[in-house]
């Protein structure tokens, strides 16, 4: 019969009493003691995560559905898979407490508790830049323990990005004009040259804080994401008035596109990169969203529709222009992402990077989010789905033996033991 115990949960930088069950079923590896053979370890896989594990018999959606998919995902690689938290750590005894999600037949079912071998990889799950910066510590502990295997350790940062891929020859045509927005002439100097601009926060992720900035009938024209309009006749009165809307985050400006349309929503590419087994970088999904007619950004957050490329692009290109658009979508993604790696000394094991494409078929990089989210419950393929949780955790077990792989090595598989 399983024991309830009671234990501190972190979300949105409070502190939660989280009943769970204990040892309920979670099989107890003797890797967690000294005695373990050798010869019966297999490679253990840590999810990191900071969210609530819900007590009780649950339906797992949300970032739920997520973790839960990817703790019952250890059946289809040959590795231990478990769910922690940095709280579950007790670093003077070196002790680990994990989770796995068993599934009942009726979609539901319960987070399981025991204790864990130290985790050989660290996959990180951390999805909020606040608790990312909290348990730094421990995060920098966890690397150090795994001799850095220890994947997807941060998010990115719009304007470091710019700055990275600015320096790749092959990748720079493919880049809007950029800038960090810290003064009223900085504004000017864009608005000269370009039509539209797009505002985002250097840290912002799912299209929050998005601000366009038009001209329209001799003055600007201020749109942000939620739809809100307001109108200014001057620099200043923009920059006044986007400060209003913005804070004091810091901003980069971002040169507008004229991209393709689809039935009166902007388009633009997300293309789901993972690492395999194999440590090299490829796509598991790419789709258009197309964005409600209005807004000013695709994000299926915001209430974009996802779409299959063929049907977007069929009314701009022809069949030969349209397959030669995503051969080179599928090359520049793979180059964006050997590119980011390289250059921050980070070990990724997947991004979402998200193009456009004008009129005229040129392929522009929008943004790379290098904690992409994905779902359990779409109308996706189940294949699809299933595998985009499955490659990360088949390339933990790559990881687990060739260790992270040296700037340079890019995609010969090299690594570091």
């Amino acid at each position: 019969m399983s024991t309830k115990t009671t234990s501190k949960i972190e979300r949105n930088g409070t502190e939660q009493m989280n009943p769970v069950e204990e040892n309920a079923g979670i099989p107890v590896n003797d890797n967690a003691s000294p005695k373990k053979k050798s010869q019966d370890k297999k490679p253990v896989i840590g999810i990191l995560t900071t969210n609530k594990l819900h007590s009780g018999r649950i339906k797992p959606t949300g970032v739920q559905g997520e973790l839960s998919f990817l703790s019952r995902m250890e059946k289809r690689v040959p590795a231990e898979v478990y769910v922690f938290r940095p709280w579950d750590i007790d670093w003077g005894n070196n002790r680990f407490t994990g989770y796995r999600f068993v599934m009942e037949e009726d979609g539901y079912g319960r987070w399981v508790k025991g204790p864990v071998p130290p985790p050989d990889v660290v996959y990180d799950q951390i999805y909020t830049r606040v608790a990312e910066r909290r348990y730094q510590q421990d995060r920098t502990r966890l690397n150090k323990l795994t001799k850095g295997r220890y994947f997807n350790p941060c998010y990115l940062n719009k304007h470091v990005v710019h700055d990275y891929l600015k320096d790749v020859p092959e990748i720079r045509p493919h880049l809007p004009k950029a800038r960090v927005l810290k003064e009223p002439k900085d504004l000017t100097s864009m608005l000269a040259s370009f039509h539209n601009l797009y505002l985002k926060p250097v840290t912002g992720s799912l299209g929050r804080g998005i601000i366009r900035i038009s001209r329209e009938s001799g003055r600007f024209v201020l749109k942000s994401r939620g739809g809100q309009v307001r109108y200014a006749l001057s620099i200043k009165d923009v920059y006044r008035k986007f400060r209003a809307i913005g804070g004091r985050r810091l901003y980069l400006i971002q040169q507008g596109i004229d991209l393709i349309t689809f039935e009166g929503g902007v388009v633009d590419i997300r293309t789901l990169m993972q690492k395999n087994d194999k440590g090299m970088w490829t796509i598991t999904k790419v789709y258009a969203r197309v964005g409600r007619k209005g807004n000013i950004t695709s994000n299926l957050a915001s209430g974009g529709t996802p779409y299959p490329l063929n049907e977007v692009f069929k009314q701009y290109f022809d069949k030969d222009r349209i397959a030669e658009i995503k051969k080179k979508i599928r090359a520049l993604s793979i180059k964006v992402c050997e590119a980011l790696e390289n250059a921050s000394g980070h070990v990724f094991g997947e991004m979402g990077v998200d193009l456009g494409v004008d009129k005229d078929g040129h392929i522009w990089i929008i943004e790379v989010n290098s904690k992409p989210r994905r779902t359990v419950e779409g109308k996706g393929s189940p294949k699809l789905i299933t595998l985009s949780f499955t490659k990360p955790l088949r390339f933990a077990c790559y990881l687990a033996v060739n260790g992270p792989v040296r700037p340079g090595d890019k995609q010969n598989g090299k690594g570091v033991k």
